[in-house]
Formats: structure tokens, sequence, C-alpha cells
């Protein structure tokens, strides 16, 4: 394919009656589109001399490159004619542009392609005559696999009849062709339904690859079949009538300074509807929702669907290699549909040569992707032999890279990238585009809005060039790409700086949890002693008891308290480490977080509740006096104190689990297989703590009802702590439950990334 650069050039070309273009700008690919396509109407043509007339005036770099394309193209009309035309013919025809020692690889690669699909066999002493200088990569060039050799010895398909019939199938339109394959819109008459069919002349892997999806954003392919007149390979499969992500692309580069919208994206749709005589849908929630959205989430919610394509893909062992816009269908709803035809939808630029040889488009290509081109082409530098080289290098990571430029595309209307000169050969190209992989990207547009910055920090992410930093699947690319979905859910994962959230996760868990552990249980300590010492403990014989008595208690279970605390804690604190590393974390360190409020409670009741009974135990052993009533008052005291070092270590803990840690924690992954169970589990604790805290205060009103007047002023003023903790836990509560909520629009398998969807 041409080159895919994005900057502009100014030209003046020598007929302008030929492409009605006179001092204007246009981009470089469209600049060579138009040339394709003026050619493309001429016809088989003998006068080669004729394609000077559709180079422009401008740049020399830039003449020779839509001279070598323009040759590529001629060579494949004429290919098609039955007439072979060699190299030096153009070559003596343009020599003021191009020699035999500066002929680029591509075109040489064209030539052997072409001549492979004629039949012939090419052999390496004829081109080591002609061109010298390839010598060295001619027996990778003429080695091709037994398959792609193959396939060019059958050559392209026939041309069928549009309106005719083909075993069981009506013909109706051509929506795209390629060297080895034409697709048509055509009705399948026994089911009376419309299909895309692909027709080619040998069968390949993609029927293979493609039967084994049943994904909602793969096509999905019905069945194939082979006929022995004319004979051809038939592969019919679902149609979508809304076009092609490439369609919306072009939309959104019209837009100029307007911002895109969800209605664009429904225009382009119902356009391409229009043209194939489909009824646009009516009453459609989908429809509805991306008429309204803004254009980021709209971006978002496309992303999210292909993304969770290609993690179906990756997991059943396929990888794509060719993630474009124009590999993206779309249903009447907008809804995207990851195909591969291995055909190109762009009418004049679907030729064979280079992309034939190697596969995908170089626009879209991850580093890694085009040194393994390089690597084959013998053309690496110092600079581009770090990293991966090879073809088994090119795994998961790169479709999720050409994901990510195809969402930025469609979001700027442009690629991230761009090169800073016209490359004089494919090769060439292939080097610029892989320098420019490594260079800032361009300065996006953006509104400013939450769903923006999580869609900009997310595709960052996902095109690093090292793959090893990227984001580790498609289900992970999805899950980040939902938070821009949900903006006020984005704000848990990815907190401003100047927020709590942000100031607490900066703390030391350690610190952190202490507040809010032990600082309850001291204040409960505190208000048990005071108390017994007025209602109880009454001689100073008893109250020295009861310093002694709390003094060993004390020394003993607070620090076997704290120390189980920090245990459980210690795992927390690492896997907090290992995040802000960029490491992902376990379920266990997951469950260890959110379990930690609730452990911490367990233990300062469970020493609590054992301390109200050993008291009154001990007291009954040291005091013969010891009533039954002092033994209940003790141990009431207790439950009340134990309850408050519960409530407020769970609720505590609690909101600051679901606030800050636990999003910390899936900031890398953005995945949690079991949420919805985590979900659940919050919330019934919660419930749980909430009536705890709801009984305090009735068994502080019992100790007052029950004290006299003396310590009645202390317990009442314990009484109105008790219900402004129920008070404290009830928004606990509601913000805890809120919370998850706000979690579960992104990460629960319940709720559908999908407007209109149940």
């Amino acid at each position: 394919m041409h080159q895919s650069t994005h900057f502009t050039v100014q030209l003046r070309l020598m007929a302008p009656d030929i492409l009605h273009v006179n001092e204007s700008t246009v981009t470089f690919d469209e600049l060579v589109e138009e040339c394709l396509l003026q050619r493309a109407k001429w016809g088989p043509d003998s006068d080669i001399s004729r394609l000077r007339a559709l180079i422009p005036e401008t740049d020399e770099s830039v003449r020779r490159f839509v001279l070598i394309e323009l040759i590529k193209f001629d060579m494949a009309l004429a290919a098609e004619a039955g007439q072979l035309r060699p190299i030096e013919r153009y070559v003596d025809a343009f020599s003021d542009l191009l020699s035999s020692d500066t002929v680029p690889l591509d075109l040489l690669l064209e030539e052997i392609q072409l001549r492979k699909e004629a039949g012939e066999h090419p052999s390496r002493s004829d081109y080591a005559r002609r061109f010298p200088q390839f010598d060295d990569m001619l027996s990778q060039l003429l080695g091709d696999g037994e398959a792609t050799a193959a396939l060019s010895k059958l050559g392209p398909p026939p041309e069928l009849s549009l309106n005719s019939r083909l075993d069981d199938f009506y013909l109706l339109q051509k929506l795209g062709k390629g060297a080895f394959a034409h697709v048509y819109l055509a009705r399948q008459i026994s089911m009376q339904r419309l299909v895309a069919l692909k027709v080619s002349r040998g069968k390949g892997d993609e029927p293979k690859a493609l039967a084994q999806f049943d994904h909602p954003n793969i096509v999905r392919v019905f069945d194939q079949r082979e006929i022995p007149d004319p004979h051809v390979h038939m592969l019919y499969m679902q149609f979508h009538p809304g076009g092609t992500l490439a369609d919306v692309v072009k939309c959104v580069r019209v837009t100029g300074n307007a911002v895109p919208t969800g209605r664009m994206l429904l225009d382009c749709i119902d356009k391409n509807l229009l043209a194939t005589s489909q009824i646009v849908p009516d009453n459609s929630a989908t429809r509805d929702w991306i008429g309204k959205a803004q254009w980021p989430m709209v971006v978002a919610w496309l992303g999210i669907q292909l993304a969770r394509a290609l993690h179906e893909a990756h997991r059943q062992g396929v990888l794509h290699r060719d993630v474009k816009p124009a590999n993206v269908l779309l249903s009447a709803e907008g809804v995207p549909k990851l195909a591969d035809f291995n055909v190109s939808l762009a009418g004049a630029a679907g030729r064979a040569g280079a992309a034939a040889v190697f596969g995908g488009s170089i626009g879209y290509m991850a580093p890694e992707h085009l040194r393994a081109i390089l690597a084959h082409t013998k053309r690496q530098t110092d600079w581009t032999a770090s990293g991966s080289t090879g073809d088994s290098d090119v795994r998961e990571a790169a479709d999720l890279y050409s994901l990510a430029v195809l969402l930025w595309e469609l979001w700027q209307g442009q690629r991230p990238f761009v090169t800073d000169s016209v490359a004089i050969s494919w090769s060439d190209m292939v080097v610029q585009q892989l320098q420019s992989r490594m260079q800032d990207f361009q300065e996006p547009h953006r509104d400013g809005n939450a769903s923006e910055r999580v869609l900009e920090k997310t595709l960052r992410l996902a095109l690093s060039p090292d793959p090893q930093k990227r984001l580790s699947s498609g289900a992970e690319l999805a899950g980040r790409l939902r938070l821009a979905m949900h903006p006020e859910a984005a704000v848990l994962f990815d907190p401003g700086e100047s927020t709590i959230n942000s100031r607490v996760a900066r703390l030391s868990l350690w610190l952190v949890a202490c507040a809010i552990i032990l600082l309850p249980n001291v204040a409960g300590g505190f208000f048990n002693y005071q108390y017994n010492e007025l209602e109880v403990m009454k001689t100073p014989e008893r109250m020295e008891g009861l310093a002694n008595v709390s003094w060993w208690v004390n020394l003993t279970f607070f620090p076997f308290g704290a120390v189980i605390v920090i245990w459980f804690a210690k795992g927390v604190m690492r896997a907090v480490q290992s995040v802000r590393g960029g490491a992902r974390v376990t379920h266990r360190d997951l469950m260890n977080t959110l379990e930690l409020g609730h452990r911490a409670a367990v233990i300062s009741g469970s020493l609590w509740l054992i301390a109200g009974i050993l008291f009154p135990v001990v007291f009954a052993l040291m005091f013969a006096d010891f009533s039954l009533s002092d033994a209940v008052h003790l141990f009431i005291s207790s439950l009340i104190c134990g309850g408050v070092a519960m409530i407020y270590p769970f609720f505590g803990m609690a909101l600051v689990a679901s606030l800050v840690y636990y999003p910390l924690l899936l900031s890398v992954s953005m995945q949690d297989d079991e949420f919805d169970a985590r979900w659940r589990l919050m919330v019934h604790r919660s419930e749980m703590y909430l009536l705890i805290a709801a009984i305090i205060p009735v068994l502080g009103a019992a100790l007052m009802v029950s004290s006299e007047s003396s310590s009645r002023g202390f317990v009442l003023i314990a009484l109105a702590a008790g219900v402004l903790g129920l008070l404290a836990s009830a928004a606990a509560y509601r913000v805890v439950t809120d919370t998850w909520a706000r979690l579960g629009e992104v990460l629960s398998s319940r709720t559908s990334s999908v407007p209109g969807e149940q």
C-alpha cells in the first residue's frame, strides 16, 4: 500500500484538466490515491509515457515516490491484460527520475509477484544480472513459503458479472478487490439472506481461522464451498452494511476544526446503508446513545468491543496482524465487527506487491512488526537492530498496538506519529515508520473532559514502543477503555494529584492502618477504664486491682492484636509497592486488601470479648464482695467498647480500601474476574457492621438505665458518642456501597458496556 503520511504538500499539477486540482493543498495520501484513481480510468494502456502527465510538479522525492506507485499499478493492470512489463521499460521512459541502480526493493517485489501470479518461475540468476544490488536477498525474495507460492500459481480470481448467479448465490455488488480474492454482496438463494461472498482461487487458512469464532464483534463465517466451473473457492459470511471504520476516519478528517460527534458516525453508517438499499433502523437504543454521546466516549465504546474481539482471537491462538480501519466492518446499529478479508477495500490502492509478501499495513504496524520486515529485507541498521526482529516476536501486543493506532486515528483524524520526509522506496518507508514510532506523538486536539483524558492515557500506554510496557491483553485494554465510558468511576482509578485519595495513597499503609485500627481501641480502652472506675471499682483496693489488671491485659492484648494486624497488612503493603512498580496483583492481594478491615475488626472484637469475660473472673477471685451486678456491668461495658473497636476499623478500612487501595491495585490490569463476588461480600459485610453499630446505642442505653446517678453523665456522653457512631457508620455504608456501584460500571460482568444491551 502507499505511504500513509499526514503532512501536506503544495503542488501545481502539470495537467489540471486531468486531476481537476490546481494550486491546492492535499494530504500525501490523497495525492497518491487520486493519481492511482486517474490511472485506473484509462484501463490497460501500452503507452507508459502517459504516466508522466499524472506526476505533480513538486519536490523531486515526492515525484519519484508517486512515479513508483504509478508504475506498480500500471504493471498490475498490464498483467491483468496478459502483458508482463519489465521494470527496465519504465527505467528507459523515466530516466530522469529512475535508474537501474535506484530501483527500490518494493518495485522489484511487485514484478516478482506479478510473474508468479502469471505462472512464471522467476530465477535468481536473472534478477542478480538485472539488479545486482539485491543479490544478497534474492534467495529469500524468490524462496517464498509453499502456501504463498501455491496461491501465486493459482492467480487472481475471475471477474464475475453482477446480477448473475454463482452456485447458490446471486451477485449484487462488488465490495472489494485484491490480488487473490474479490468480495461481493450476494443473496444466498437457499437461505434468502444477504451475505458477503469472498471468491478466490485458493482456500488458504482464513476459513479455518474465522470459523472457530463465535463472538459478537468478529465477523461470523457461515460456510465455504468450491465449484468446478469456474474453479473458485467461496467463503460466505455475515454481511454488515454499515461500511467500515475507514469511512468514519475520512469523515473525521473533513470535520476540520469542528469536534466530531456520535451523529457523524451514524451519518457514515446511514450513507452506506442507503448505498446497499438497506433500511436505517428505528427505535434503536444503541443508535440513540451513539447520537448523543461525546466523541471520546464513542471511540472508547468501539475500542472496547474490538479489544474484546482480539482477546477472544488471541485466547484461541489466532493473531490478526492487520488491524486497520478497513478491516473493521460496522453493523446498521454501529457495532464494530473485526474482519480480515485479505483484500483492500480502497479501490485502486489494492494491489499486489510487498504487502502481499509481508502482510499487514505499515501505517498501523507495531515497532516489532516493522523490525521483522527489516530483518526479512536485511535493512537493519544499528538503531533498528535492538529489540525484536523475527516473526515470532510479532505477537498479541502487536495487534493491540495496531488497534491503539486505529483508535487514535479515529479520535483525532490522524495517526499519532508522522514522518518528516517522503520515502523513495517501500523499504525506506518502513525505516521511516519505525523511526516515527520512537518519537513523541503529535499533540492531540483536546476538549479536556474526563473521558478524553482517560482515552488518551490508555492509548499512550498501549502505544509504548516496548511490547513489555504495553497492556498485556485485549481484556485489559477493554477494561481501561471502559473508564472513558464512565468518567465518574475514572476518578477512582486515576485521581488528581491534589485529591484526598491521592494524598492518602502516598501515605504509608502502616500509618493509615494504625490510625484507623488502633485509635478506636485506645478510645475504647479509655472509656472502659473510666466507667469501671466510676461504676464498679469504688474502693481504693478495687481501683488498685483494676489498674494492675488493666496494665497487664493491655500490655498483652494490644501488642498481640497489633502483631496480627501488621502480619495481615504486610501483604497489602507489598502489593501496593509492586503495583507502583508496574506489576500486576494476584487474587490473594486483592482479598487481603479488602479483608484487612474485617480482620482487624474481628481481632479487636474478639480481644474485647475475651477481656469482658476475663475481667469479671479475675476480680471475682480477687475480691470476695465482687457481685454479679458488677460482673454484668464490666461485661456490657466491654461489649460496647468491643463494638466501637469493630465498626470504626471496619468502616475506616473499607472506605480506604474501596476508594484508594483497591482501585490502585487494579490500576495496572483493570481486571478482576471475581469482582461481582467481592462486591456482594463488601455490601454484606457493611450491612453486618452497620447492624453492630445500631446495637451499640441500645447497649449504652441499658447501661445508663442500670448505672447509678454518679456515673450516668459519663454514660450519657458515651451514649451520644454511640449515636454519632451509628450516623457515621450509616454515612460510611452509603459511601462504600455507592463506590462499589461505580466500580461495577467498569469491572462488573453484569454491566454491559454496549448501550441498549441487557
